[in-house]
């Protein structure tokens, strides 16, 4: 048993080591997002399970407060929190479609779409094809994307504007990573704004 912890420490340890090769990229979408922001754009964000608990603890440090108590909320959205209207939608048609219909209804030129997905998603397999769809909305719409991604980076890949791709097969360790990655932009992104 203390092998399988042992292990689980060590590829997410490796894998936060591995990151560090993506710090500058890291700081440009930190700026890119910091740049949304001084033009009045909103940044809207999602991912599925875990990155759906990862991206509302990440809009929640950016509309209430992270580092700076005195700071002004910031525009950032999650994706997908009306539950009456997910079930709804999800009843009369199809859940996979819920997000991208959202989307659009809130979506305006210039503003970004931010998804977290520990696979990327792949249409052939079945997974993620909420995020794949909303990917293909972006690229349709003209839409910046930027995704924070692992496994490889699936399908979500091919259509971000910028992402970040964790180093690692291993969902629970990709998932930390992002969480330090999320922090850190939102620490770039308090050290920067009034």
């Amino acid at each position: 048993m203390n092998e399988k912890i042992l292990n689980h420490y060590n590829e997410s340890l490796k894998a936060l080591i591995d990151i560090k090769k993506e710090l500058n990229n890291i700081k440009l979408i930190s700026q890119f997002f910091l740049d949304k922001i001084k033009n009045n754009k909103k940044i809207f964000v999602y991912g599925n399970g875990g990155s759906f608990a990862d991206s509302s603890h990440f809009v929640g440090e950016l509309t209430a407060t992270y580092e700076k108590k005195n700071r002004k909320p910031l525009p950032f959205f999650l994706l997908s929190s009306n539950l009456a209207a997910i079930t709804a939608w999800s009843n009369d048609f199809k859940f996979e479609d819920y997000v991208k219909r959202e989307f659009s209804g809130y979506a305006n030129k210039g503003d970004v779409l931010f998804l977290l997905s520990s696979s990327g998603g792949n249409f052939k397999n079945k997974q993620s094809i909420n995020l794949i769809k909303l990917a293909r909305y972006c690229k349709k719409k003209h839409i910046n994307l930027v995704s924070l991604l692992g496994k490889g980076g699936g399908e979500l890949k091919r259509y971000s504007n910028k992402y970040v791709l964790v180093n690692s097969k291993n969902t629970g360790s990709i998932q930390e990573v992002q969480k330090m990655i999320l922090h850190s932009i939102c620490s770039y992104i308090d050290g920067s704004i009034k």
